[in-house]
């Protein structure tokens, strides 16, 4: 018998159970006692890497059959009914494929040979996958091995990873926070900002229903060539979330356990309680507290566990995770409690002509803590900062053990504020759908998928009788509950065609998706209770339910309905001049019936460069690809009233000694309000050079979006309302994005891997209502009238910001602001004018830079990635309100009697706050160690691995932190109540048994 390689390089050797070795391309005869059997019905090996680490999870498969199967955890695999002459497929994402003319055996050990430029690797794009090399478009692949260890959320595990994506937290490292996304700079006023996220096929998925571990894949869609599928919510970019799909074979199980611990990496410098009495600030009331203490958990732990369970036959198999979740913030009273579960099933009928898989994940979430629309929990950070240190959070003669402080202007115990009360929310997510698929040809399949994502919020708020606030107010307590639902329903079918033939390659998809969203919800609010115990959970029972000063509420959305046609396709010939051609036909319920449908097209085009004749034999070139694109897209986010004429409940009158409710319009109707609309045009490459060690990609992009959303102020009468939503103007962006991957080192024993991501991106505002509109935004507290500090005008940049620009000091240290003319003036002498205002700095950042660096050596892994944001300005809000000398009864910044102390006067809203925010930080350090053999038998491998995430930070900034919000319309502002900054250092475990 004998057994042929096709294909395969000098790097790849293929080992029979005999021992010997076969090289690349060659036939060897065997004895034919050991492959008696000219049709085996199970065929069992391995895969390993060219250290002789197993791979997991490459796929095994008999060329033109659905026979396949996976490695497991060991890199072995079970393959039957493998017949002679048959071929072999060997993939795997990161890796060369191979192939192999099977001829008989019972024992195979295949190595495959690395390749980072893999371009057969599938790539997941809207509604189906191409070939890397087929990809015309700009879309970014994140695996779960590339994504940012030390990250809970998969979001912020990609955090610097895709360049133009913008990963914010909307609140630091509070387990309740969530994550803020912006693809390339700002894409609307009042219409959504953020990508659509779209799981398993499944628009719209909340990503709280995905753990880190179930993900196979993140690809964002970049420009809107390959988002135009995506039609009406793709103005904002798309993000597409697959999970893992089951594994073949015996069941595997993996467990993962992970250990959390957070320390404050930087907090403000505030007065020592004897400074605080030295500078005559307050009187000293005999205790030493700092209040920063007081208000944060020591150290707060947090741990999770997951476990992944997979395997199964051919025909039927099923992936399942079980997740669990205790986090405690940095706040005193912020806790997260999670429990979730996943599970995707796969099945295949009729000898493989029909095939049905599911995916099924439900998550329960208990967040105590959580900022809502009662309370601010940050708050507390904020009085801390201002609490005189002299006075003490406790008394122990008070019925509540609080020194509960009332009836001062903005001063309260935020130690008794936070305690005294109850916040907590309780979040339910179910995303289920189910797929089934026909191969009706070799060539041709056709798929239904339907889905179902139902979220629900209970909310449950209590402030206890002994609270600031009902004492204040002379209430015994006050509860609130409320319950909100929504649901949302999908429907979608697609063909999928694709052939190769001579020198061509055509892979086409067409289709039809329904879409519908639910949602209602109420709310009950009493107070003054008899018994303070029992909390929100006798409502019934405050007074003032029979006095009528309780609370009743609800609510139902407008049932909004999304339908649309799509297609693409993709032509390649010669696997180097490739074609694709996308679009949409929507509609959408939101509309009036004249504007309810809208088209979105895309079309891009590749050159693969290095494919020609002339650049074909030159061994420096890799791969090199030109490609260029352009598509539109829309935005139907917005209020679904808009549109429709509706009324609500309206004023009271008196007749006859009764008082009767009326109902009136809404709002001002528009039916003639359309789709928000981009034009997004791009030029890139992709390139790959020496051996494919270095590889990266440079795109330039230029969109526009038309018809903005936004609300226009009208004459009452004849409108009803002072407001009408009305498409009014326009806006641009535009911008650069880089990746660099470089595999420095690479050898038996050590290997070192590079990557650099970049981008630039510049927003404006061309117009609005005409030309003369423009909308103030970010308005700034008391004390003092400071105003706001944003401006949304034609011609400007979005990220300035619209202040007064400091003109220096008088002798007697009063402040001096420059006039519209450009001239300096004393603040006592005359009032400064919004006239006077302008626009100055820019809180987005001039260049936004990744930096991941890894290791190995032997069992060893490390890991150290940095980012960076260059040329932006911070507002510093903390130095504005708390850094100078002239306030009484509260405290302030040390700097306020160090830099400041010769300053008089009101603070004022001026660029001297504006500070440069540039800066490094080492954003996690990683390092690990896998045993390959384990002592314990049933293990299969282990690996122990620890993180630190937020190290350090090298900026002069002299803020808390230089990386604030940059997303929207108001970045750049650093906020008096922001999270504290810290540290979080994490231990894991990952098993598989």
């Amino acid at each position: 018998m004998s057994f042929k390689i096709k294909n395969f390089k000098v790097a790849t050797k293929l080992l029979l159970f005999s021992g010997g070795s076969i090289a690349a391309g060659a036939t060897y005869t065997f004895p034919t006692a050991v492959y008696a059997q000219e049709a085996q019905s199970v065929l069992k090996g391995t895969v390993k890497d060219e250290e002789g680490n197993p791979i997991i999870s490459a796929t095994v498969s008999i060329k033109g059959s659905r026979v396949s199967t996976s490695t497991d955890p060991t890199g072995t695999f079970s393959l039957r009914n493998v017949k002679k002459n048959d071929i072999l497929i060997i993939r795997m994402i990161g890796f060369k494929t191979k192939e192999a003319i099977y001829s008989g055996g019972t024992l195979l050990e295949v190595q495959l040979s690395s390749d980072t430029q893999n371009l057969e690797e599938a790539v997941v794009v809207g509604y189906g996958s191409l070939e890397k090399k087929e990809v015309t478009s700009v879309v970014t692949s994140i695996k779960q091995k590339d994504m940012v260890s030390g990250s809970v959320s998969p979001l912020l595990a990609i955090q610097g990873k895709v360049p133009g994506l913008s990963v914010i937290s909307t609140n630091g490292t509070d387990p309740n926070a969530g994550v803020s996304l912006q693809l390339r700079g700002v894409n609307s006023v009042n219409a959504s900002q953020g990508p659509l996220v779209v799981i398993d096929g499944v628009p719209g998925g909340d990503i709280n229903s995905v753990a880190k571990e179930d993900i196979e894949s993140i690809n964002v869609l970049r420009d809107a060539s390959a988002a135009a599928i995506y039609g009406t919510r793709a103005s904002g970019g798309v993000i597409l979330i697959t999970t893992k799909r089951p594994q073949i074979g015996k069941a595997q199980v993996n467990f993962t356990s992970e250990y959390f611990i957070e320390s404050i990496r930087k907090r403000p410098a505030v007065l020592s309680p004897e400074k605080f009495v030295e500078y005559g600030l307050g009187e000293d009331l005999g205790h030493r507290t700092d209040w920063y203490d007081e208000v944060t958990n020591n150290n707060p732990f947090s741990h999770r566990q997951v476990i992944n369970i997979s395997g199964g036959s051919e025909n039927a198999n099923v992936y399942t995770t079980f997740t669990k979740r205790d986090a405690t913030g940095m706040a005193i009273t912020s806790k997260r409690e999670e429990i979730g579960g996943r599970i995707n099933t796969a099945f295949k009928f009729f000898e493989g002509f029909a095939e049905l898989n599911t995916n099924v994940s439900y998550n329960e979430v208990k967040a105590f803590g959580a900022n809502s629309d009662i309370f601010d929990n940050n708050d507390i950070f904020n009085m801390a900062l201002v609490m005189n240190p002299t006075e003490t959070p406790y008394d122990a003669s008070d019925i509540s053990g609080y020194n509960v402080l009332e009836g001062g202007y903005d001063s309260w115990n935020p130690v008794a504020e936070a305690r005294l009360r109850s916040d907590e929310k309780q979040f339910k997510y179910l995303l289920a759908n189910a797929t089934l698929k026909l191969n009706l040809t070799e060539h041709l399949t056709t798929s239904a998928t339907v889905g179902i994502k139902n979220n629900t919020e209970h909310g449950n708020y209590y402030r206890s009788a002994q609270h600031r606030l009902s004492r204040e107010n002379n209430v015994d307590g006050y509860a609130k509950q409320y319950y909100s639902r929504y649901n949302d329903r999908i429907f979608e079918w697609t063909a999928n065609y694709a052939n190769r033939w001579d020198q061509h390659s055509l892979n086409a998809v067409v289709g039809y998706s329904y879409q519908d969203f639910n949602g209602q919800g109420f709310s009950a609010e009493n107070s003054d209770f008899p018994v303070d115990g029992i909390g929100e959970h006798d409502m019934e029972s405050g007074t003032y339910l029979p006095d009528g000063r309780a609370g009743l509420g609800s609510w139902k959305n407008p049932w909004v309905k999304l339908a649309a046609f799509f297609g693409r396709v993709n032509y390649s010939y010669l696997d180097r001049y490739i074609l694709t051609a996308t679009a949409r036909y929507e509609g959408s319920s939101k509309f009036a019936p004249k504007n309810r449908w809208g088209f979105f097209p895309g079309l891009s085009a590749a050159w693969r460069v290095s494919q020609e004749p002339f650049l074909r034999d030159i061994e420096f070139i890799s791969d090199l690809k030109v490609r260029a694109g352009y598509g539109e897209t829309g935005n139907e986010g917005f209020n679904a009233n808009v549109a429709t004429r509706m009324y609500s409940a309206d004023t009271w009158f008196l007749q006859d000694g009764e008082w009767f409710r009326t109902y009136g319009v809404r709002h001002n109707q528009n039916p003639d309000i359309k789709w928000e609309v981009k034009k997004e045009y791009n030029i890139g490459f992709d390139f790959a050079i020496l051996n494919n060690r270095l590889s990266g990609r440079f795109d330039i992009y230029k969109r526009k979006i038309d018809d903005l959303i936004y609300d226009i102020s009208v004459s009452q009468p004849p409108a009803i309302h002072d407001k009408t939503t009305m498409n009014v103007g326009s806006m641009q962006n535009s911008g650069y994005e880089f990746e660099l991957n470089f595999r420095a080192v690479k050898n038996e024993n050590f290997s070192y891997s590079t990557s650099i991501v970049g981008s630039h991106n510049k927003s404006k505002l061309n117009s609005l209502w005409g030309s003369q509109t423009f909308t103030d935004r970010k308005d700034f507290p008391a004390p003092g009238s400071p105003g706001s500090a944003v401006r949304l005008y034609p011609g400007q940049d979005i990220g300035q910001f619209f202040i007064w620009k400091f003109a220096g000091f008088t002798e007697d240290g009063y402040w001096k602001l420059y006039d519209q003319e450009g001239k300096a003036f004393d603040v006592r002498d005359r009032n400064k004018t919004v006239g006077d205002k302008s626009f100055v700095g820019n809180a987005i950042p001039t260049l936004q830079l990744s930096w991941n660096n890894q290791f190995s050596y032997k069992n060893w892994d490390a890991s150290i990635y940095m980012r960076s944001w260059i040329g932006h300005d911070v507002f510093n809000m903390i130095n504005m309100y708390y850094s100078l000398p002239n306030v009484k009864g509260q405290n302030v910044l040390e700097e306020a009697y160090d830099k400041h102390k010769n300053i008089k006067g009101e603070k004022e809203l001026s660029d001297y706050w504006l500070e440069k925010g540039t800066f490094l930080k080492v954003d996690a350090l990683n390092i690990g160690y896998t045993f390959n053999q384990p002592w314990i038998k049933p293990l299969k491998s282990m690996r122990i691995y620890a993180t630190a995430r937020d190290l350090f930070v090298f900026t002069n900034y002299s803020g808390m932190d230089p990386e604030v919000n940059i997303n929207g319309l108001e970045p750049g502002f650093e906020e008096r109540n922001v999270y504290p900054k810290t540290r979080t250092f994490m231990m894991g475990l990952q098993v598989n048994f």
